[in-house]
């Protein structure tokens, strides 16, 4: 079955007093070079990334999902466990030539995004963006006016008509948000990627560009550049792409390793390309501008800043913070942030930066933020002459600011998480062989997705490794304590459904049955007076010793939730987990649509392995068809417990 192709649309539709607001993605492959080189890659509408999800908050948001690949995929949104979209978890995957309708109520404002959730195809352009704009409440209850005061040369912080001029324009800006989205792109395919980690025990920690918005380049600066950034003994050399050697046995510190089966391509060739950069238009007449930045990228965390102008972080991950006036933001995988800048620059345009701030791989990317739209995109870009606080290696220069995480606090004041816990979960997070990961001590394995799902038969779950899907009663306010053993990187984690509060981090061993004895023990590292309110945690880095950060929920309906790391290959490689929140009972009120997709969805996938056969008519093409997909989920799964 084949459907004809359809263009980037919506509709709104009035029923009563609410209003549908309804997209068609149909999921495609095919090829693209947004930085210049040619490759495969997943298309939505004929694009990567896929069309910006707009809606107003409270909206009914329904996506038609056209599957015309040639591999099973899901597509995770925001909003409802009938949108969530993690096969095995809450969802049977899509098989091609179906369609699935993902409904969801745009509860929430702010920016999200929405991604494939099959193994790591959403690495190869499965993903978009989603904006919710805020009603007229929410809006009002932003922190525009503390920005606007803190703007006065009076510190007596009294309202006039500037500030309330201000607070006018800010609050217009937040509206009509720009969208930025950053990822790091690859010039092979998850694919490729999976079978050469798998061969060679190598981690791909190698990217060839970053993107904004779609766009960018191929940027091959002269190797003097990453010279500051040798440090002797732990990365003494890199490569034309700013990457630390294969060989490193610090990166790569597993003895099964084979660096020289690793194609050359993917760590040493590094050839500058041309291609336009993508500009963000502003207008000084509006005063103010909300830049809209999301991470959705696979690997690496991004730091943006922009020459000549600070930002006002006011928003992360959907939730209204206390404002920080900052030069530079880091973002990891997965997390997102609002920002306000001021338009009081000269009419011209000016660098957008954006540069990996990891110790791997030393690279950037642009793109222009321009007061005259031009023919910006054609502008040589000085690509190791940063300007305003943000180095070519993501460092954040002497003299600027960057936004602290670790002090982040939701707005208002009021919002404050839960004093006492009922459930303390201690999750244990490692490196368990050069392919396998784990989020508690054992790893959630690829073929997890070829399962029923656990939200239609949550008794499975005895069969499974508790480990990795522990349980509570709906209500329960949980502490998830998530430690990190030496040798961790920093993890940016994301927990579906509600948000969460992080209310502690700390260095050494975690010695306490709970929070409340590890308070009494040290109450230097809690804070549950003024504490982040947020959907993506990151991790601290665990280089000799064991870190932890600790976060607290309550769940207020019944759920199957997953919570994993948004690095790509750490997720594929076991870092995640199920959690079963008040599913002792069974689920009430399942739609009858949802209900009907899993029967279908059950049907034709058991005919498919029964015949060793794809459910669809289509010819064989380059990337792998569905019975060849589970046999390589099931491989990769052997592969990673081996």
């Amino acid at each position: 079955m084949r459907f004809l192709s359809i263009a980037p649309s919506f509709l709104w539709v009035s029923l009563s007093a609410a209003k549908v607001v309804q997209y068609t993605f149909e999921l495609t492959s095919g090829t693209v070079a947004p930085d210049g080189v040619e490759r495969k890659a997943i298309l939505i509408n004929g694009q990567t990334p896929g069309p910006t999800v707009y809606a107003d908050q409270g909206d009914e948001v329904s996506v038609t999902i056209v599957n015309n690949m040639d591999i099973q995929s899901t597509i995770h949104m925001k909003g409802s466990i009938w949108s969530d979209g993690v096969p095995g978890v809450t969802q049977r995957q899509i098989d091609p030539g179906v369609t699935f309708i993902a409904n969801w109520t745009a509860n929430e404002h702010g920016i999200y995004w929405y991604h494939s959730h099959s193994r790591a195809i959403y690495g190869d352009g499965l993903r978009g963006t989603i904006y919710i704009r805020p009603s007229e409440e929410e809006l009002d209850n932003g922190p525009f006016k503390v920005i606007a005061q803190a703007l006065q040369p009076d510190a007596s912080g009294s309202v006039g008509p500037d500030v309330d001029t201000e607070i006018k324009a800010m609050k217009d800006a937040h509206n009509s948000a720009t969208v930025v989205s950053l990822h790091d792109w690859s010039h092979w395919d998850s694919e490729t990627g999976l079978k050469l980690w798998n061969e060679t025990n190598i981690e791909l920690l190698c990217i060839d560009s970053i993107l904004i918005n779609g766009k960018g380049r191929v940027v091959c600066p002269p190797i003097e550049t990453f010279t500051p950034y040798i440090i002797p003994g732990l990365i003494p050399e890199y490569t034309a792409k700013g990457c630390g050697l294969p060989n490193n046995t610090v990166i790569q510190p597993f003895p099964n390793s084979k660096p020289d089966l690793v194609p050359k391509d993917i760590f040493f060739t590094c050839k500058n390309t041309t291609t336009p950069l993508e500009v963000i238009s502003v207008d000084a007449k509006k005063k103010w501008v909300s830049l809209a930045l999301v991470n959705i990228g696979t690997l690496w965390d991004l730091k943006v800043s922009i020459d000549s102008h600070k930002m006002w972080v006011y928003a992360a991950d959907g939730q209204y913070h206390e404002p920080q006036f900052v030069d530079v933001v880091n973002i990891p995988p997965g997390e997102r942030y609002q920002a306000l800048v001021a338009l009081d620059q000269p009419a011209g345009d000016y660098q957008f930066r954006v540069a990996a701030n990891v110790l791997p791989q030393k690279i950037a990317g642009f793109a222009v933020l321009s007061y005259a739209p031009n023919d910006s995109s054609s502008k040589v870009v000085p690509h190791a002459t940063p300007k305003l606080g943000l180095g070519y290696g993501g460092e954040t220069l002497p003299g600027f600011k960057e936004l602290n995480e670790t002090t982040l606090a939701a707005y208002p004041s009021t919002l404050k998480p839960p004093q006492e816990a009922d459930v303390t979960l201690t999750m244990i997070v490692q490196r368990l062989t050069s392919v396998t990961w784990s989020m508690n001590k054992d790893p959630f394995l690829p073929f997890m997705e070829l399962e029923e799902p656990l939200i239609f038969d949550p008794d499975s779950a005895k069969n499974i490794d508790p480990n990795i899907v522990p349980s509570y009663p709906l209500g329960s306010v949980v502490d998830a304590v998530i430690i990190t053993l030496p040798g961790n990187p920093a993890h940016p984690m994301h927990k579906h459904g509600v948000k969460s509060w992080i209310i502690g981090r700390g260095s050494g061993n975690w010695t306490w049955n709970s929070v409340a004895e590890a308070q009494q023990a040290h109450p230097e590292f809690f804070n549950l007076d003024k504490a982040a309110l947020r959907d993506g945690f990151r991790t601290p880095d665990s280089i000799t010793e064991p870190n932890w950060l600790v976060i607290r929920y309550q769940p207020v309906e019944q759920a199957v939730t997953f919570f994993h790391c948004h690095i790509n290959i750490h997720l594929v490689g076991g870092m995640a987990l199920a959690l079963l929140e008040g599913m002792d009972k069974p689920l009430p009120n399942i739609p009858q649509y949802y209900l009907d997709f899993d029967k279908h969805a059950k049907h034709t996938q058991i005919q498919a392995a029964e015949k060793n056969a794809s459910p669809s008519e289509s010819a064989a093409s380059s990337i792998p068809i569905p019975w060849l997909q589970t046999a390589f989920a099931l491989a990769l799964s052997l592969a990673l417990w081996a």
